[in-house]
């Protein structure tokens, strides 16, 4: 995306807070990551800084280590546990009571004041790497209301060389003051033509269908491609739907 380079490219203001929004699928995740490390990457070729990081500097290794000393992650239980992560947030995060073991229930998918506040000893010091201090929050529509407050007493009055990159969906959800410290930027869908060249790049059978099953969302057409229940369920509801009948609207 071009207005990303130009955010990360040398000599360019940085804004305290970054917003990426747009539909699901489309890998917004992974884009706040690649800011990220751009951000925090110490090669001397700003273009690379750019693109996304080197991939080769110490700063880049310490990154996909996810063992960076400048950049935190916090994300729901939830996501967290489907990517095999700890919750990822300092000190304690789970705000359930304690009669209630963590093991014992399903993860949390809100991220909690107890993990917003968990920043402030990671901000209150100076970055180990004299470059920036980055905090990636995903998703931003997970914040509960406590959390939310917390979060905009943060972006109202960031510390120096600190960035916080918000990544959401439903911006409805979240709260307009929020939303109006943070420069937004879209993330569109790709055209058609382009996730379909990709899709089939990625050795998607019937990738057309599946992009069209997604919204015309590639990576969560790819996703699809993967999951057999789902699948399976939709080309039920399919055959159903041209030919219906009484036994199997019963199974429905």
């Amino acid at each position: 995306m071009p207005h990303l380079s130009a955010l990360l490219a040398a000599g360019a203001p940085t804004p305290h807070a970054l917003l990426l929004y747009g539909q699901s699928g489309l890998g917004k995740r992974l884009l706040g990551r690649a800011v990220a490390r751009g951000l925090l990457c110490e090669s001397p070729d700003s273009t690379r800084r750019a693109a996304g990081g080197c991939g080769v500097c110490l700063a880049c290794g310490w990154f996909e280590q996810r063992a960076h000393p400048d950049f935190r992650a916090v994300t729901s239980e939830a996501i967290a546990a489907a990517d095999g992560l700890e919750t990822a947030a300092d000190g304690e995060t789970d705000d359930a009571p304690a009669a209630t073991p963590r093991a014992k229930r399903a993860p949390s998918r809100e991220i909690k004041v107890d993990q917003v506040r968990a920043l402030h000893g990671f901000l209150s010091i100076a970055t180990h790497r004299s470059r920036f201090r980055v905090v990636l929050l995903d998703p931003l529509d997970a914040v509960n209301d406590i959390a939310a407050n917390a979060l905009l007493k943060m972006l109202e009055e960031p510390p120096p060389q600190t960035v916080f990159i918000l990544v959401g969906e439903h911006l409805g959800r979240v709260p307009a003051t929020v939303v109006s410290r943070c420069r937004k930027i879209f993330v569109a869908t790709p055209p058609r033509a382009v996730a379909l060249e990709w899709l089939v790049a990625s050795g998607v059978a019937d990738a057309e269908s599946l992009l069209a099953l997604a919204g015309g969302a590639p990576l969560a057409a790819l996703s699809l491609s993967a999951d057999r229940e789902t699948l399976a369920a939709h080309r039920t509801l399919i055959a159903f739907l041209a030919a219906p009948d009484v036994e199997t609207a019963l199974r429905f």
